[in-house]
């Protein structure tokens, strides 16, 4: 019997992902979003799509309707994506398991991953490697007084690099705290670790004992924008044993799904250094998947067949990835140099796939176009794309 799955939050890389991946498997997938023309409904394995009102203005209300929904198509398993969706669902996973199946963490270890003080204070008494962070409830003088700059002054609770101010001159440091204290309480304060030494990225998926079933781990070589966000190029590398020790604060946390890490390695100290976890799918999961490392298919298998994938962290090592539209040109368009850093992207070669653009399904491409037109005739979606990555004060 064929099995029907709804995946939520369409507009996402990590949607689609997963929509090629369990439609391939042979489901029957659907998608939803807060509004229609999303990314993933363009897809050839989409054969439905729904629209609910966004998650963040009442998450009650989004759990109403995703019950009611799965209570009148009977899916077999739910997949929420986003960090408000996998949140809202943890949260009323109780409702939302008696009407469908459901594999997410507990709702308590999701919020304290995705609270970047809380995470790396955890992070740092299991002694993982983080940079220096100094958190609200310390003095800014002697924060001020201690610390070498620049420093990135970081939203406890954001993500794509949104709201992170970087200080180069200390007797900015109290004004500019304040300012991003305003918009986004109790942010920390972290020292700045060039992306000199790399950028590395570990996604992985554990199983009900808390354990990885599977680890990918790749590095990224271009964000957009690029001060800090989204991968738009990125490479497999060797899985090397420092991983093992990131993966201690999951287990702490007696993780169950799917998490990221992000990590820098810092030349000066010769360490890797922990910077954030994303409790939840990963942007550059089509990268994972075409590595040989099919997490949506091995979610699929503990949710729904009841059942432990085998544990493989074999992969293609120097599979690479680029997300070329819209995020590549967006690159590009922000350069001094938009000619030079056009050459830079180079050609598309076989040991390389695409954040959207596949042979296998081609339609995507037009979702790529849909979303862009509504975000950019949309204000708050609109700051969404162009709000990323830290602001620079020198003043």
């Amino acid at each position: 019997m064929t099995a029907t799955v709804l995946v939520t939050d369409g507009r996402s890389l990590s949607s689609l992902a997963i929509v090629r991946s369990l439609g391939q498997l042979g489901c029957d997938v659907h998608v939803c979003d807060d509004f229609k023309r999303n990314l993933s409904a363009f897809s050839k394995y989409v054969s439905d799509v729904k629209v609910h009102e966004p998650v963040g203005a009442d998450p009650t209300a989004f759990i109403d309707w995703l019950v009611a929904c799965c209570e009148r198509r009977q899916y077999d398993l739910i997949v929420p994506v986003r960090d408000e969706t996998t949140l809202a669902v943890s949260t009323h996973r109780e409702r939302v398991s008696g009407v469908t199946e459901v594999f997410i963490a507990d709702p308590s270890a999701i919020k304290q991953l995705m609270d970047k003080g809380r995470c790396m204070k955890t992070a740092e008494q299991l002694g993982i490697p983080i940079p220096t962070t100094y958190y609200p409830d310390e003095d800014l003088e002697s924060v001020r007084a201690n610390s070498t700059f620049p420093v990135l002054i970081k939203p406890r609770a954001a993500s794509g690099a949104r709201g992170i101010v970087r200080v180069d001159d200390p007797t900015n440091l109290a004004r500019k705290y304040e300012a991003v204290n305003r918009a986004y309480q109790n942010p920390i304060i972290q020292e700045f670790v060039d992306h000199s030494g790399g950028h590395y990225s570990i996604g992985t998926l554990f199983d009900e004992t808390a354990e990885p079933v599977a680890t990918h781990v790749y590095k990224e070589t271009r964000q957009y924008p690029s001060s800090g966000g989204p991968a738009i190029a990125a490479h497999t590398v060797e899985r090397e044993p420092w991983i093992e020790s990131m993966l201690d604060l999951l287990r702490t946390h007696d993780w169950k799904g799917p998490a990221h890490m992000d990590v820098l390695y810092d030349p000066d100290s010769e360490e890797y250094k922990l910077l954030e976890v994303n409790p939840r799918f990963w942007s550059s999961l089509g990268l994972t998947i075409n590595s040989g490392v099919d997490i949506p298919r091995q979610f699929y298998q503990l949710a729904v067949e009841d059942g432990t994938p085998e544990h493989d962290n074999q992969y293609l090592v120097e599979t690479n990835y680029r997300w070329i539209l819209p995020n590549e040109l967006l690159w590009v368009w922000e350069q001094e140099n938009k000619l030079r850093a056009a050459q830079q992207l180079g050609m598309i070669d076989s040991n390389t796939c695409c954040a959207t653009l596949s042979r296998d399904d081609l339609r995507p491409v037009l979702g790529v176009v849909a979303q862009a037109i509504g975000y950019l005739q949309d204000s708050n979606r609109r700051k969404k794309i162009f709000d990323r990555g830290w602001s620079i004060d020198h003043r």
